[in-house]
């Protein structure tokens, strides 16, 4: 695998979810053993989960302590904080305080030793970053009945065990209290998702390579083939955790005329799946505890349409989403992901009505005769 050069705030990301990763691999897990596995149809592919290139090929020498004393900004933020606060992950740092309410304990600081603060890897806005899950919007019900599934084991992290950011999810879930994700779940769910993917079709792409648990623009082209993968060129700000960072997910041309064919009328003829609609609701934007698809990371929707087919989903929901996803090949996955990722995640917001004319003056009352 190719690696890249990267700055210093690249390595204090990548520790700070490696950090995460050791900390979870603690925590004992309990598992019930799979039920009657179905047989996929798509592989699993190394590209979608790429993996820290500072945990393949550890440094010889140890990085140097975070620094604590330059404040470090985002352009449309006005807050600051220096490299450690960014990288503690019982504190994280909160760019845009004004974009969300009071956050409970749980998602602001965790509960040390055991459990690191929610916005650490979903951001204070539940915004979400390509290698995890944007979590904003999620009705409350399917939010807490996720971790429960977690906790129980019925839902297990996808991709290879290099890949932390599932791994640690998974493990982490067995330490969190009922509480805790009701007060996670209540707090999330009146989020708005903003879109912060962009959907480019194309057959060469600026070549990418892994960094940070994603992919990030290192110069020059390459071919795309049959991937699907978001990249950033602004690696500093995904590191330092910003929320309003914006990424580009390249997908093989045609996709988001084939993913509007799948999920609208089940392919060609309706016989390669279930319309999406029928219970994500006509724009995928939810229907009661019925997730919302429109606007998320396709990197997700990829990942979980992969954990439906391969069984690791031995949920409720897992049960319904069989049906859906047993015919897929991984080209129709992508296609799919491809073109939900490309929709608003909620309706545009519509611009303010114009201000009312000023009212016509009182004409002076007339003298009397």
């Amino acid at each position: 695998m190719r690696t890249g050069k990267r700055g210093w705030l690249a390595v204090l990301g990548s520790l700070a979810i490696a950090g995460v990763a050791a900390f979870a691999a603690t925590t004992p897990a309990s598992a019930p053993a799979p039920v009657s596995a179905p047989t996929p149809t798509a592989e699993l592919p190394d590209w979608l989960f790429p993996i820290d290139p500072n945990l393949l090929h550890p440094p010889k020498t140890p990085p140097p302590k975070p620094d604590d004393q330059e404040p470090l900004k985002l352009p449309h933020s006005k807050e600051s904080f220096t490299a450690a606060r960014i990288g503690d992950v019982y504190n994280p740092p909160d760019w845009h305080p004004e974009d969300h309410g009071p956050m409970p304990d749980i998602v602001a600081k965790g509960r040390k030793p055991d459990v690191i603060a929610c916005a650490f890897c979903h951001t204070p806005t539940g915004q979400g970053r390509p290698e995890n899950a944007p979590i904003a919007g999620l009705p409350e019900g399917y939010f807490r009945q996720q971790l429960l599934d977690m906790r129980s084991g019925a839902r297990k992290p996808v991709g290879p065990k290099e890949y932390a950011p599932n791994q640690a999810m998974a493990k982490l879930a067995h330490a969190l209290k009922d509480t805790e994700i009701d007060e996670a779940a209540k707090y999330f769910a009146p989020l708005k998702l903003r879109r912060h993917v962009w959907v480019v079709e194309s057959l060469r792409i600026p070549r990418a390579e892994p960094a940070a648990w994603i992919y990030e623009e290192v110069g020059g082209t390459e071919d795309l083939e049959d991937r699907l993968i978001e990249v950033t060129n602004a690696l500093d700000r995904h590191e330092r955790r910003d929320d309003r960072l914006e990424y580009t997910a390249y997908a093989p041309p045609g996709s988001l005329n084939k993913g509007k064919l799948l999920v609208t009328a089940g392919g060609e003829g309706g016989k390669t799946t279930q319309k999406c609609a029928t219970c994500h609701g006509p724009k995928f934007q939810g229907v009661d505890n019925v997730p919302p698809l429109a606007g998320r990371s396709p990197s997700y929707l990829l990942r979980q349409l992969l954990s439906f087919q391969h069984g690791l989903r031995a949920n409720e929901a897992g049960k319904q989403m069989q049906p859906v996803v047993e015919k897929l090949e991984l080209a129709d996955m992508v296609a799919i992901a491809a073109y939900l990722a490309s929709l608003y995640p909620t309706p545009p917001v519509p611009p303010p009505p114009p201000p009312a004319p000023p009212a016509a003056p009182t004409p002076a009352p007339t003298p009397a005769q």
